[in-house]
C-alpha cells in the first residue's frame, strides 16, 4: 500500500450515499465513517462493517486510483485511512467516489460507495466597507460566487440598528446560473434601507455543502438626503478635516493623516487597546500635524514629522492651532502646551479637586477656562468675566467675544461678554449640558427655553437677537469633542442644529431647512457647510441644486502596501450584476508600517511636558509616510474571499 504523508490544508467534505451490491446476498457491507462531515486534514478515515455466513477474507477501499486494506477490529468492523499526500493537490473541486469492497473466503463480494467532495467555500462580495455611508443614488449590493461545480443556495444580508433590523434576500430571476445576487432596489420589491441610521451588516451565504459563510462589518451608515453630496472618502473613520487634510482612524486601529490632493497617507500611530473602546479615540489636526487622545489615557501628537508623547493619565480638553489644553484624570491640574514651541505652563491646580475643568483657546493661544471652584470665567492675564450663581460650564470664545453658562441644577443661564466689556444676558435653557453655546465671527447662538422646550436663538454682531427654531421638542447643537462651540455658525450667521433625529440649517427671518439626518457631525469651513459621516465628507448643497462633486465614488482602490498583518478586504472599482469572477481577487497580506509605535509608547525624542486640544487650524501635515496612494472615494465590490492553499 502506497503511503502518502504530506499534509494539505484543503478541506474535503464527505457525503456518503450507501449502496451495497453483492455478487451473493450472503455478503453485506456498510459504511459508518465518513458520512456528511468536513475533514480538515490530509486523511480520509474509513470505517466499514462487513459480514457473511462464511468468514470475511479481505476488505479494501478505493479512491482515485489508491487502494488501502481495511484492518479488522471487533464485531465485524474494519478501519483504515487514505493519506492523500500529493494526490490532494491534483484533485479537482467537486465530487469523487470512495468504494469499499468486502470479500468472503468463498470469493463472494459486496460493495458500498460514498461521495467525497474536495470543497472550498463560496466567495462573498459586497460594495461597502466599515464606516462607509450609503448616499442618495447608492444602493447596497452583494453576491455569492460559488466554487465550481457547486452553486450558491442562499444569500442573506441583515442590517442591525438601534431601531431594529432589516434583512435583504435575492430577488428573481438570477442572471448567472449558480451565482446569487442581491441588490437593495431589487429585494422586497424595491425596498430601501431606512435612512438616517447606523448599521452593523451581517452577510451569510451557503452552497449547501459546507458551513454557512458569514461576514460581519460595521458600522455602515445610510443617509440619502439629496442635500448631501459626497466629495471625498477617507481610508477610515474621520476624526477631523480641513481644506487639505483628513485625520482618520482605520479598521486596523491606526491613526493617519490623509492628504486630500495627493491621496497619500502619513501614519501617525497605532492605537493600543486600553480601558476605552476604539470608538472613544478623538483628536484634531494642527498646523504642525495632529494631536489625539488614546484609549490608554495618553495624549500624543504628530509634530513636524515626529511623534511626541505629551502626557499620560490625562484628558485632552481643547485645541486651537498648535496650542492645546489638557487636564489630569482627577481634574485637579490643568496645563496649556504649545506643540510647535514644545513649552507648557500650568493654568490651574487644586490638589484633590473633583471640579470638572473646561477650557477654550483663542486663535492667538489665549485660554479661557471655568471650574466649579470659581463662579467667574478666568481668561488670559487673570481676567475674570461674570460672577453668577451655579456651576460654571465650558466657556466659548472666537477670539473677540466670550460666552459662558452657569447651571443651578434646574436651568442653565447663558451670558455673552463682548470685546467692549459688556455683559449680555442671552437666556435660560432647561438643560444641564455644557454644549449649549456657539460663537463665531461675532455671532453667538444659544439655547433658550420657551417654557416647555429649548429653542435655538442667534445674536448677531450688531446686538440683534432672533429665534431660529420653533419646534415642539427641544433642539440642540451639533457638537463634538475638541470642537465644542465652534462649528455650528457660518460667517453670515446661519446656524446648524439638531432636532428629532434630523440636522437643520436655520437663519434669521427664515424657516429652518432640513439637510439630512443627525448622523455624523456638521461644520462650517471656508465658505461652505460640510457634514462628516463615517469615512465620508459631504458638502451641503443649496435647496436649488447639488454642489459639484470633487471626487467620484469608485475612482480608485484603497490598497495600502503597509498594514497590521492578516487578511484585508479588497475593493474593486465597480459592481455589475452580471459580473462573473473567473479568477478570485485574493485577500492581501499586510504588514506593520515601518517604525510605527503603539500610541502609548514613550517618546523616543524626549517629548514635552504635559499638554491638550480644541479647534483645528489648516496647515502642512507631517512628512508623508510610506503608504501607497489611497482613493478619495470608494463604491466598489469588497471581496472577502480567503486564499485556498494549493499544493
Amino acid at each position: 500500500m502506497r503511503a502518502y504523508r504530506r499534509h494539505i490544508g484543503t478541506a474535503i467534505a464527505l457525503a456518503l450515499s450507501l449502496s451495497a451490491h453483492a455478487a451473493d446476498a450472503a455478503v453485506t457491507v456498510g459504511l459508518i465513517e465518513p458520512t456528511n462531515v468536513i475533514i480538515e486534514s490530509s486523511t480520509i478515515p474509513v470505517h466499514a462493517t462487513a459480514s457473511s455466513p462464511d468468514d470475511i477474507y479481505y476488505v479494501e477501499a478505493e479512491f482515485e486510483g489508491l487502494t488501502i486494506e481495511l484492518t479488522p477490529t471487533e464485531g465485524g468492523h474494519f478501519q483504515g485511512a487514505f493519506d492523500l499526500g500529493e494526490l490532494a493537490g491534483e484533485l479537482a473541486y467537486g465530487p469523487h467516489v470512495v468504494t469499499v469492497h468486502a470479500y468472503s473466503t468463498l470469493g463472494e463480494v459486496a460493495s458500498a460507495q460514498g461521495t467525497v467532495h474536495r470543497y472550498a467555500p463560496p466567495t462573498l462580495g459586497w460594495n461597502v466597507v466599515t464606516h462607509d455611508t450609503l448616499t442618495d443614488g447608492w444602493r447596497f449590493a452583494a453576491k455569492c460566487v460559488p466554487t465550481p461545480p457547486y452553486t450558491c443556495k442562499s444569500l442573506r444580508a441583515t442590517f442591525h440598528s438601534a431601531e431594529g433590523q432589516v434583512t435583504l434576500l435575492p430577488g428573481n430571476p438570477q442572471p448567472v446560473p449558480g451565482y446569487l445576487y442581491l441588490k437593495e432596489e431589487q429585494a422586497w420589491y424595491g425596498y430601501q434601507l431606512p435612512s438616517g441610521r447606523a448599521y452593523t451588516l451581517t452577510l451569510e451565504a451557503s452552497d449547501g455543502v459546507g458551513p454557512t459563510v458569514t461576514r460581519t462589518i460595521g458600522p455602515i451608515y445610510v443617509d440619502r438626503s439629496p442635500r448631501l453630496t459626497a466629495v471625498q472618502r477617507a481610508p477610515g473613520a474621520i476624526l477631523d478635516f480641513d481644506a487639505t487634510r483628513i485625520l482618520f482612524r482605520d479598521l486596523y486601529q491606526r491613526l493617519g493623516i490623509f492628504d486630500r490632493a495627493t491621496q497619500q497617507v502619513t501614519w501617525v500611530a497605532t492605537i493600543p487597546q486600553g480601558g476605552l473602546p476604539f470608538s472613544e479615540v478623538y483628536g484634531a489636526l494642527t498646523p504642525s500635524g495632529s494631536v489625539h487622545q488614546s484609549t490608554t489615557g495618553h495624549i500624543l501628537a504628530w509634530v513636524n514629522g515626529a511623534r511626541r508623547t505629551i502626557t499620560s493619565a490625562a484628558r485632552l480638553d481643547a485645541v486651537s492651532g498648535d496650542n492645546i489644553v489638557w487636564t489630569t484624570y482627577s481634574d485637579d491640574w490643568a496645563v496649556a502646551t504649545s506643540l510647535s514651541a514644545g513649552t507648557s505652563r500650568t493654568l490651574w491646580r487644586i490638589d484633590g479637586s473633583r471640579s470638572p475643568f473646561q477650557a477654550d483657546i483663542t486663535p492667538s493661544g489665549g485660554v479661557y477656562f471655568g471650574t466649579y471652584e470659581d463662579s467667574a470665567i478666568v481668561g488670559p492675564s487673570g481676567v475674570r468675566l461674570g460672577d453668577h450663581e451655579g456651576n460654571l460650564q465650558r466657556p466659548i470664545t472666537d477670539g473677540t467675544n466670550v460666552a459662558g453658562r452657569w447651571w443651578d441644577g434646574m436651568t442653565s443661564s447663558s451670558y455673552l461678554y463682548t470685546a467692549e466689556g459688556e455683559e449680555v444676558f442671552l437666556g435660560d435653557s432647561i438643560t444641564g449640558t455644557s454644549a449649549g453655546l456657539l460663537v463665531h465671527a461675532g455671532h453667538a447662538a444659544f439655547l433658550r427655553s420657551d417654557g416647555a422646550v429649548n429653542q435655538v436663538w442667534l445674536r448677531t454682531p450688531d446686538g440683534e437677537q432672533h429665534q431660529i427654531s420653533d419646534f415642539t421638542t427641544s433642539s440642540q447643537f451639533d457638537q463634538v469633542k475638541l470642537r465644542v462651540g465652534h462649528d455650528g455658525i457660518s460667517d453670515t450667521g446661519e446656524v446648524l442644529f439638531l432636532n428629532g433625529g434630523k440636522r437643520y440649517l436655520g437663519r434669521a427671518g427664515g424657516a429652518p431647512e432640513t439637510i439630512g439626518s443627525s448622523l455624523g457631525h456638521g461644520r462650517w469651513l471656508d465658505g461652505s457647510w460640510y457634514v462628516t459621516i463615517g469615512n465620508t465628507i459631504f458638502q451641503v448643497s443649496s435647496p436649488q441644486g447639488a454642489v459639484a462633486q470633487l471626487a467620484a465614488p469608485g475612482s480608485a482602490e484603497f490598497a495600502p502596501e503597509e498594514g497590521l498583518g492578516g487578511e484585508r478586504e479588497v475593493l474593486s472599482t465597480s459592481f455589475a450584476v452580471d459580473e462573473v469572477l473567473d479568477e478570485p481577487m485574493w485577500a492581501r497580506d499586510l504588514h506593520e508600517p515601518d517604525a510605527l509605535p503603539a500610541s502609548a509608547d514613550a517618546d523616543a525624542d524626549g517629548g514635552f511636558a504635559p499638554a491638550a486640544a480644541g479647534c483645528s487650524t489648516s496647515g502642512p501635515a507631517g512628512s508623508a509616510g510610506r503608504a501607497a496612494a489611497l482613493a478619495a472615494a470608494v463604491a466598489g465590490l469588497v471581496l472577502g474571499r480567503r486564499r485556498r492553499a494549493r499544493s
